[in-house]
Order: structure tokens, then C-alpha cells, then sequence
């Protein structure tokens, strides 16, 4: 049986095995399968098995066939029929795996290729269809192992390459992903698959314009891909550039009006263009194509919460972590929001949350020793304040907050040692020259004290706070 690839999997070019059938011109059935011409080619393997109802050929044809219309189930019955008629073809068993990796039942997936792998151990096609399935349940080791023995049997085939470099990719593992996805366009370089593969692997390596230019070659290459366009439009998004990024999630919408990362996303670029309204519609709308979307209702929290709507933000980070009780993201979210509440305990016990399930979560920890130093708890503050800085060394609000605590202890010269780090490492942060100028006059050094608040006034003129501190400053001097 001859079969040739596109995209991610294969399917046969004869229909049926017309030898059986000499009534039939196999080169008429052929030229309706390359045009996509699926009812003609239909018609004609159903005559082949009007001639020959016992040819497992023309069964596996018609489940390609109906695997390229998206039918799914009768592509799967297809394939099983075929499979009884010929138990000894990997055929069969290959065509029924990669329709249920289409359907997400990937152990059956496995199972079929399994099956085909122990009549035919040298088969690169079913070493691929098996590592791909391994990849999507997340054994990208299980995966890589798959995609190197189909590279054994098929050097020459791309398409291993490319899994391989997803799974890198995945492993965050980028310079490998990088390699292979090299590797892949070499072999083949009109891939799009490749290129958008690679690109995801520069987004995530930080080299956003690399990352745009693969991107934008895989889209030249087949504009019909909403995924390019979610990853070109995130990193545009990573750039600033919130009208770009905007433009192509609104592209992947026009593609697929289902695709609800689109719409997540795209609230998302709202949300930092602050167009709150815009942002929460977004996410409204992915969560009503998707109800179980987590990620979705995070968001739309954080809108909520910019707007000071803590309540409704809780609301959703609630049905959140009930969906998703893994999610650090969320609990730092909620907590966030319980502190503006001023429920403080609430916001410890989120922010302790996010911390057991990841104690390198350096946000955490400054988020909680924010609520200590409001709680007066400055001794737990500075514990989590330094915790922060080991894991970050270049945090600077870690440092402001920390000397915000030593301050508050009567620690004075270890407040402005902090202070002094944090606006080494930011500058134009004016909050630290208050803070610091506030230390100053509590230690009576008056004219250092006037000095910082003049440089927070100089870096932001409606910091009413400096005005009030510069003005007790020289009322005190006399």
C-alpha cells in the first residue's frame, strides 16, 4: 500500500487495491484523494467493496478518508474492519492509532502502534504516531525515544525531527528543540511545522525577534494555522507590542471562532492596554466556549481586581482553584486580593499556598511579607523579604521592603542599607526615596532627609506623601 504524508499524518493515496476491482481506474481514485475530493473517492472505494466486501484495503481507505473529513468514529470502525480482514497489515493498526490520537484517547493510540511495532519492528511511521501520543500524555522522554528510533529507520523524514524538538521544547530543553527543528528544515524547508516549532523555542529562550521571524514563516507557509498566531501574537505581546498581539489573536479567532486561548489571550493584551471592559468580555467569552477553562477565570480576576472589584475576583478564583488546585498563580491571585480586603490572615494562608506548591515562588514570599509589614509582623516580613533576594539578588522592591521592616524596628542604618540597594538597582523608583528620607529624619539627619524627598518629588511630582515629609522636615530644623 503506498501512502504519502501531510502535515501530521499519513494516509493512503490508492484507495483500494483495484486489482481486485478491474472495472476500476485506480489512477481516477487516486487523482480524487490528492484533490481532497472526498465523495468521489468515497464512491469509488465503496464500489471496490461491492466487487471484494473481504478487502481490508479498501476498508483501510475509507477510514482515511473519513479520518480527513474529521469522522472520526467511522474512520475508527473502518480501520477495525480492516484490521479483521488483515490482522498481519500495521496498516490498520497505524490508521487506528492516529485516529484515536485525534480523538485524545491516547493509551488506545499507543496500544494500536504497539501492535504495529511487534509485526513490524523497523516502522518509523508507527515509532512517530506512538512518540506523538506519548508526547501529548506528557512522557516526553517516553516521546523523545519513539521520534530517535523513527530517525533510526527513516533519517530522511522530517516529521520525527520536529516531534522530537516539541518534546525538547516541552522539557524546556531549548537549544536541543533548536537543533532538531534545524535539522527537520533542512530535510524539508517549506516545513511550517518546523519553523513554528522553532519559533516557540526562541519565544521561550527570550529571542522575541527570532521567535517573530519563524513564526511569520511558518504563517507564510500556511496561513491557516491559529496556533503560529496565538504564539506570534504572545510574543508581540512579551515585546509591548499589545496591537500586534491583539491583531493576530483576533486573526486565530477569524480561523477557528472556538479557539478559546485566542480570546484568554487577547484579554489579556487588553488587560495590559488597560481596556479592562474589553479584557473581561475576552475572557468571558473563552470561558462560555470552554466552562472549565482555569487560566480563563484567572484572568479574569486580575481584571477584576484592577478594577477593584476584589469580590468578583474571588468569585473566579474560587471556580479556579476548584478546576485547578495546582495552580500557584491562582492562590497568589486570590491573595492579592484578600489583602486589599484587608483579610489579612486569608492572604497568608493563599500566599503560603503558592509557597508549598512551589518554595521557589519568589513573588509569594514578597506578596506575604508585604501583608507582615502591614500586620506589624516585621520579623516574619524580613524573613520572606530575604528569601526573596536570595532567590532574587536584583529584586529591588525586595530590598524597599525589607528596610520598610528594619525601619519599623528601630533598625535604622540596616533600613538604608536596603534602601540604598534598592535604589541602586532602581533609580527612578521615588517611593524609595521617601522611605529613605523618612529614615534620615527619624535619625536627625535633616538635610539628607530633604534631600530624598526632593528626588522623589523630581521623579514624581504628584507624590503628595513627599511634599508632606519635606515640609515636617523643615519645620523641624526651625
Amino acid at each position: 500500500m503506498r501512502t504519502t504524508k501531510k502535515g501530521n499524518y499519513d494516509w493512503v493515496i490508492a484507495i483500494a487495491d483495484y486489482n481486485k476491482a478491474a472495472e476500476l481506474d485506480s489512477s481516477v481514485a487516486e487523482a480524487y484523494n490528492e484533490k481532497d475530493d472526498y465523495a468521489h473517492a468515497m464512491t469509488d472505494c465503496t464500489k471496490a467493496l461491492t466487487l471484494d466486501p473481504n478487502d481490508g484495503e479498501a476498508y483501510c481507505g475509507r477510514g482515511y478518508i473519513y479520518q480527513k473529513k474529521g469522522d472520526y468514529d467511522r474512520a475508527a470502525a473502518s480501520f477495525t474492519k480492516a484490521i479483521k480482514l488483515e490482522p498481519n497489515d500495521t496498516e490498520g493498526y497505524k490508521g487506528r492509532g492516529n485516529v484515536y490520537y485525534q480523538k485524545g484517547e491516547y493509551d488506545r493510540a499507543i496500544a494500536d502502534f504497539d501492535k504495529a511495532l511487534a509485526l513490524d519492528p523497523n516502522d518509523s511511521e508507527a515509532y512517530c504516531g506512538r512518540g506523538s501520543a506519548y508526547h501529548k500524555k506528557g512522557e516526553y522522554d517516553r516521546a523523545i525515544a519513539d521520534y530517535a528510533q523513527a530517525i533510526k529507520f527513516d533519517p530522511n523524514g522530517a516529521e520525527a525531527y520536529c516531534g522530537r524538538g516539541s518534546a525538547f521544547d516541552q522539557k524546556g530543553d531549548y537549544d536541543c528543540a533548536i537543533v532538531e527543528f534545524d535539522k527537520a528544515l533542512s530535510l524539508d524547508p517549506n516545513n511550517a511545522i518546523a519553523y513554528s516549532g522553532r519559533g516557540s523555542a526562541y519565544h521561550k529562550k527570550g529571542e522575541h525577534d527570532r521567535a517573530i521571524a519563524d513564526y511569520t514563516q511558518a504563517l507564510a507557509l500556511n496561513p491557516n494555522d491559529t496556533t503560529t498566531y496565538n504564539g506570534r501574537g504572545y510574543v508581540y505581546h512579551k515585546k509591548g507590542a499589545y496591537d500586534r498581539a491583539i491583531a493576530d489573536y483576533t486573526q486565530a479567532m477569524k480561523l477557528n471562532p472556538n479557539d478559546a486561548t485566542a480570546y484568554s489571550n487577547r484579554g489579556l493584551a487588553y488587560h495590559k492596554k488597560g481596556d479592562y471592559d474589553l479584557a473581561i468580555a475576552d475572557y468571558t467569552q473563552a470561558l462560555r466556549i470552554d466552562p472549565n477553562y482555569a487560566r480563563a477565570y484567572d484572568g479574569r480576576a486580575s481584571v477584576y481586581n484592577s478594577k477593584g472589584n476584589y469580590d468578583r475576583a474571588i468569585v473566579d478564583l474560587n471556580e479556579s482553584i476548584r478546576l485547578d488546585p495546582t495552580y500557584i498563580g491562582t492562590y497568589n491571585e486570590r491573595g492579592y486580593a484578600y489583602n486589599n480586603k484587608g483579610k489579612y490572615d486569608l492572604a497568608i494562608a493563599d500566599f503560603t499556598q503558592a509557597i508549598a506548591l512551589d518554595p521557589t515562588f519568589a513573588v509569594a514570599y514578597y506578596n506575604r511579607g508585604n501583608v507582615y509589614n502591614e500586620k506589624g509582623k516585621y520579623d516574619r516580613a524580613i524573613a520572606d523579604f530575604t528569601e526573596v533576594i536570595r532567590l532574587n539578588p536584583n529584586n529591588a522592591t525586595a530590598y524597599g521592603g525589607r528596610g520598610y521592616a528594619f525601619d519599623h524596628k528601630g533598625k535604622y542604618d540596616l533600613a538604608i542599607a536596603d534602601l540604598n540597594e534598592s535604589i541602586k538597582l532602581d533609580p527612578n523608583d521615588a517611593s524609595m526615596y521617601y522611605n529613605r528620607g523618612f529614615v534620615y529624619y527619624q535619625k536627625g539627619d535633616y538635610d539628607r532627609a530633604v534631600a530624598d524627598y526632593n528626588k522623589a518629588v523630581e521623579l514624581e511630582p504628584t507624590f503628595a506623601y513627599t511634599y508632606g515629609g519635606g515640609n515636617y522636615v523643615h519645620h523641624k530644623e526651625g
